[in-house]
Parts: C-alpha cells; sequence; structure tokens
C-alpha cells in the first residue's frame, strides 16, 4: 500500500515558489484575485452578517482584519467569516471533476496568518497553490473514476481542511513530520453533507472547515499529532467517505500534474452546473424579437449531474434560489442579465420570473457535457430558439477572459468599497507574488 499521507506530507513540506511553473503560478493568481473579489462582494451578505454578529462579541486578544469590514475579529473567526463570504453569493470557483470551490477556503487562513507575521507574497502564493492542489486531489480521490461515493458529501468542507492544513504547513516552513500531523488534523475535522445546501449552511460549511484547517495546522505546530496513515489507513479517511476511494488520485504525478489548473473561477453566482444554461439563455435574450412575455415553453436537455444538484422548480427563497436551475434560466431571460442582482429576494418573487420557470421543463441526458446544456424555446407565435453549449464560460475549455473577470472583481468590491480602493485592491491582489508584505492588500480592503 502506498503511504499515502506520508507522500503528501513530502511534497507540502518540500515544495518553494521557485517549483512553480509559470502557468501554475498564473493560474493561483487568478484564483486568488478572484477570492478577494468574492469575499468583498459576500462579506455583507446575510449569512456572512448573521456568522460575524455571531462571533463578534467573543473577538478579543490580538485580533485580524475581515476583508470590506472595519471591525476586527480574532484570528480563527476571521478565518471563519472571510471564508464564509468567499462562498455567500456563490460566486466563487469551481473544480468540476469534483464540484469543489477550493479557493476561499484555502486562501483565508494565509491571509489570517500574513496578519500575525509579515508574509512574503511570494510565500503566501506558494502556499495557496499548494493548499488548492492537495484539496482538489483529496476531492478526486472521492469523487473521480474509479473512486465511487456518496453524492450527499458536500467535497467543499470534506477536502478544504486539509487543503488549508497543507497551505498552513507550507506557509510556515513545516518540517515533513509536522506537516503529516497537520494533514491528519485536518483530515479529522472533514465534514458536511448536502441536504443542507440552499441554506445559509452552504456558504458557512466551508467558512467552518477553513478555520478547521487553520487550527490544524496552529495544533500541529504546537506538537499535536494524528496518525501516520490517516487518509489510507483502515477507518481512514478514504474507506470513511467513500465506498471505493481511489487513493492514487492524491500522489500520481504528484508535483508533475497540477491538478489545481482545472480550478476555474464562475462567471456567475449560483452552482456551476447552472451556468451553459445561461449562457444559451443570455444568447436568447439579447436577440431584439425575444420577448420573454411570448414564451410558451422552455424545454432543457442537461447532464444528470445538474438536476441531481439543481432541480429546483419553486425555490422559496434567494438561498435556494442559488441551486436552482429553475430561477436562474427565468431570471437570465426576463431581466436578460445574471448577476448578483438576478439572485436576490426581490427576483426570486418576480411575477415574471415565477411564472417563467414555470414553463420550464427538464430532461437528463448522458449526451450533454457536465459544462454544456440544450436549450429550445418555444414562443407563443410558433418561433423557436435554440442554442447548445458545448462547454460553458468559466469552463475549462472556455476560461473567462482577464476583463470578465476583473469586471466581476470590481462590481463586487464596489458593494462595500469606495471605487478608488476597490481598484486599489484590484491591483494588488493581480500582484500578489511581487508584494513584500501581504497585510498591504488587508489594509486597503476597508470601507
Amino acid at each position: 500500500m502506498i503511504e499515502t499521507t506520508q507522500v503528501l506530507a513530502n511534497f507540502v513540506a518540500n515544495v518553494r515558489a521557485a517549483d512553480l511553473p509559470n502557468e501554475v503560478c498564473e493560474d493561483a493568481t487568478q484564483q486568488f484575485y478572484n477570492f478577494i473579489g468574492c469575499t468583498l462582494g459576500g462579506m455583507t451578505h446575510d449569512a456572512t452578517v448573521r456568522t460575524f454578529k455571531t462571533v463578534l462579541p467573543f473577538a478579543g486578544g490580538v485580533k485580524t482584519s475581515l476583508l470590506g469590514r472595519n471591525e476586527k475579529l480574532s484570528a480563527p473567526d476571521a478565518v471563519l467569516v472571510n471564508a464564509q463570504a468567499s462562498a455567500a453569493h456563490a460566486f466563487d470557483d469551481t473544480h468540476l471533476a469534483t464540484v469543489l470551490h477550493p479557493a476561499g477556503p484555502i486562501a483565508a487562513p494565509l491571509m489570517a496568518e500574513a496578519e500575525r507575521r509579515v508574509t512574503s507574497g511570494r510565500d503566501l502564493h506558494a502556499a495557496f497553490t499548494v493548499g488548492v492542489e492537495v484539496a482538489c486531489r483529496i476531492a478526486m480521490a472521492l469523487t473521480v473514476p474509479p473512486a465511487e461515493t456518496q453524492v450527499g458529501w458536500y467535497m467543499s468542507s470534506v477536502a478544504t481542511p486539509i487543503g488549508a492544513a497543507a497551505a498552513m504547513a507550507n506557509l510556515l516552513q513545516f518540517n515533513e513530520e509536522v506537516t503529516l500531523h497537520a494533514l491528519g488534523l485536518g483530515a479529522a475535522a472533514a465534514m458536511g453533507f448536502r441536504q443542507t445546501h440552499g441554506s445559509m449552511c452552504t456558504s458557512l460549511l466551508p467558512g467552518q472547515a477553513s478555520r478547521a484547517g487553520y487550527i490544524a495546522a496552529l495544533m500541529a505546530a504546537e506538537g499535536v499529532t494524528a496518525t501516520a496513515a490517516t487518509l489510507e489507513g483502515p477507518k481512514g479517511f478514504g474507506e470513511v467517505f467513500a465506498p471505493k476511494a481511489h487513493l492514487q488520485h492524491v500522489t500520481d504525478e504528484l508535483g508533475d500534474k497540477w491538478q489545481m489548473r482545472e480550478n476555474m473561477p464562475k462567471p456567475y453566482p449560483c452552482g456551476i452546473v447552472i451556468h451553459p444554461i445561461l449562457d444559451a439563455c443570455l444568447e436568447i435574450a439579447a436577440d431584439p424579437s425575444f420577448n420573454a412575455e411570448k414564451v410558451n415553453a422552455i424545454r432543457l436537455r442537461l447532464n444528470p449531474l445538474c438536476l441531481t444538484l439543481t432541480d429546483r422548480p419553486e425555490p422559496p427563497n434567494a438561498q435556494l434560489a442559488q441551486v436552482s436551475l429553475q430561477h436562474w434560466t427565468a431570471a437570465a431571460l426576463v431581466m436578460k442579465s445574471a448577476g448578483i442582482s438576478e439572485g436576490t429576494e426581490d427576483a426570486v418573487a418576480n411575477p415574471m420570473v415565477v411564472a417563467t420557470r414555470r414553463k420550464i421543463v427538464v430532461q437528463a441526458d448522458n449526451g450533454v457535457n457536465r459544462d454544456g446544456a440544450d436549450v429550445t424555446i418555444e414562443m407563443t407565435d410558433g418561433r423557436i430558439h435554440h442554442r447548445r453549449i458545448e462547454h460553458g464560460i468559466g469552463s475549462l475549455k472556455q476560461p473567462m477572459s482577464i476583463e470578465a473577470l476583473e469586471k466581476k472583481f470590481m462590481d463586487q468590491a464596489e458593494l462595500v468599497l469606495p471605487r478608488n480602493k476597490a481598484e486599489s485592491v484590484s491591483s494588488l491582489s493581480w500582484k500578489i507574488a511581487e508584494l513584500d508584505d501581504v497585510s498591504e492588500i488587508t489594509d486597503i480592503a476597508k470601507p
């Protein structure tokens, strides 16, 4: 048996910035940049505010910054709130093969630690890259064939405690033994199931996972131990979280093939499997001859995974609408846009949106890619609008443009910051690997 945990610990403890290929560094920069924007955008989301208000009375001692707020919290609670904010609008990032959203839970502990001690952007950038890579590989071990898992596990909180612990271990330059225990402690904190999806838990669980991974690394530094075979041992992580884990995904070509390169920023604030539907609907809605009031029927052929995760015909509120293919289809056609405004309570209750989503018929089709969709709209006058999307925007084959990513960043940052500050944070976030002190970002990112 491969000593999976030990191999992974060796990798995490020994990778440095100079070891990272240029293309990996570029992808990591985009993912980190996207994290900062999403955290600013989600800081005033109702779910984030409620968590912030819960932990604020207990803030004491040395305090750490929040992105987009003037108040400070203890470092673990700042990690919790920042990571939750990054996921609050479901606008973050996705590793499509595993439906994992790793960047926020990995970056938040690193940003907190960068306030406790002076940290260069080069070191934080490398640690972030390692943490996202580890989280992706851990999720693959449970979900990518020949692995078989329960679809109910929420990968963003199952895999990211290990990824966050790995990132911290790399940043703090733990030796292999301490790194081994940090990974084990992170694995012991893995949790989260999808029945909670569509509630505030959707963003809270990644926040809790991020804090758990942060604490795991700090405890390992103090000598708290885990077992040597946490991932691969009998009754270990792999055996518990999957009927059939494939732990080779963790170690195969480790350091040579970077799975984190398949983690992509989202173009829309909703479940990733809904995105190609929106590409199609927005194309149709942009046609001057299209009138949503004249729609007779909407027929969607979708990959079965889309129905498994987002088939919610009548979402009662904005939280459930985040993961409702019916809501976003209707909102895009009626409102001709698909941003944060189209996911609000007002948008969900909009009578025209409600009426339009009731005209939707969905069909599972294995011939449609996970990142694809086939949309047919029948009008009352008999005309047909049809679009087939093979690979949606934000997928590996159709990544967001830099211009679109910057617009997404600014649209979110300006929810909490004046434009001049938002532009400064944007510029610094793009240059993360060049900063002498990462706290430059948190110092500016305050209202």
